[in-house]
């Protein structure tokens, strides 16, 4: 029989102030319905297809060699503060990470292009002369923080986890399935706890070039899930992380994942799946495992393109089509507040989703109009308080077609 596994604890590094914020720090803000998204300064975007994203200014991440490192020091700080995480640590503590290729700081990898072609064309022997001193963290740059797996390797190394380390690179639903992966090492007994989530950082000129001709981002430069003015997403990053055990936490907040599920849309390499055929089996999946037929919250994906919200929206209307209690699901994303974190999407949603099961569901900010092809009872305006909800479901949707949900209930 397979164990259980429960939430001891959750941290984030978010967008919601201008340099940077805690989830404590965030959620009065989220609450409010306030948005993350404002003017990108750190680099120069004239001629950009956006100007805008949900950034942090922190000059320490800014300065980081590996960008994702630091945000995610960030998260991981916060859980620290909550739990003794050294008590944890051996063979039976594995760390399950969303992460995409790195993001060195713009500063570092102009020292490193000064190393190699310091006359203006490469010169080797010059840059192995002069890599460490004129580039200072160059071969950190070079070695980590191209790696997908450098964060998670990194945190396993700051804790003493010596389980399993899992870095799960599936675009957008890389966190969501970072958390699906460590459910199923803790079920199967492979450790008795883990770090799981997911971080994004992607305010850069490659990704705002890159989304931009795929025509993703919103011309309007506002993040609007669900509306039916949506035009694209906001790129937003940040990092969220959840302790899981096997063990319930002490007190009256005991969260389970109950259920987990995960598919391929095998459809195209962009384009979501018309009816959301993939995000439905999913979810069913996440469903049959709880045991459950109906959900109380779903954290959806909610990317703010017109494709993704409406195929979404088709399959949760297949999966709840007849609601048990009016009024539910209730239904918001987050990327409304804090952007699109692509590999941390799903991490940051999840967290949204144990936060409805304390009593507080999050709106989907910047959403007004609700588009008919979006059907649903939409969280708008500012969150609700005080709910007493026993379940809730987090989705995440990825370019390529991979789909993950996790259905978390309260005890």
């Amino acid at each position: 029989m397979s164990r259980r596994v429960f939430v001891r604890a959750v941290g984030a590094w978010t967008p919601m102030r201008p340099q940077g914020a805690s989830w404590r720090e965030s959620l009065p803000l989220l609450l409010a319905g306030e948005t993350a998204v404002r003017e990108v300064t750190h680099f120069d975007t004239a001629g950009f297809p956006s100007r805008v994203a949900a950034w942090i200014g922190d000059d320490a991440v800014a300065a980081a060699c590996d960008r994702r490192a630091a945000l995610t020091t960030r998260a991981l700080e916060e859980i620290e503060a909550e739990v003794e995480l050294a008590a944890l640590a051996g063979p039976k503590l594995g760390v399950f990470l969303g992460a995409e290729s790195g993001r060195a700081s713009p500063a570092a990898i102009l020292r490193l292009a000064h190393a190699a072609a310091p006359a203006g064309t490469f010169d080797h022997a010059a840059f192995v002369a002069h890599a460490a001193a004129a580039a200072g963290a160059a071969a950190a740059v070079a070695a980590r923080s191209v790696s997908p797996a450098a964060v998670a390797s990194a945190l396993a190394a700051r804790l003493g986890a010596l389980g399993p380390v899992h870095t799960v690179s599936l675009a957008c639903a890389s966190g969501a399935s970072a958390i699906v992966s460590a459910v199923r090492q803790l079920r199967a007994g492979a450790c008795d706890a883990a770090i799981a989530g997911g971080v994004g950082a992607d305010v850069d000129p490659f990704m705002l070039v890159g989304f931009g001709k795929l025509g993703a981002l919103s011309g309007s430069g506002l993040s609007r899930p669900f509306d039916r003015a949506r035009d694209g997403f906001v790129v937003g990053e940040g990092a969220a992380l959840v302790l899981l055990t096997t063990e319930p936490p002490d007190g009256d907040e005991v969260f389970e994942i109950s259920g987990v599920g995960a598919s391929l849309d095998g459809f195209h390499l962009t384009a979501p799946h018309p009816q959301g055929d993939g995000a439905e089996r999913a979810m069913r999946a996440a469903l049959r495992e709880s045991g459950r037929s109906q959900v109380d919250y779903v954290q959806a994906h909610g990317t703010s393109t017109a494709l993704n919200d409406a195929a979404e929206c088709a399959a949760l209307a297949r999966v709840f089509e007849q609601p048990v209690q009016p009024g539910r699901p209730l239904v918001s994303s987050i990327k409304g507040a804090v952007g699109h974190w692509i590999a941390g999407a799903g991490a940051i949603g999840f967290l949204c989703a144990v936060e409805a099961l304390r009593g507080n569901v999050l709106p989907t900010a910047g959403l007004t109009h609700p588009d008919d092809t979006c059907p649903g009872q939409h969280v708008m305006g500012a969150g609700r308080t005080g709910l007493a909800l026993q379940s809730a479901l987090c989705n995440a949707f990825a370019f390529g077609g991979a789909n993950a949900s996790l259905l978390v209930e309260r005890r």
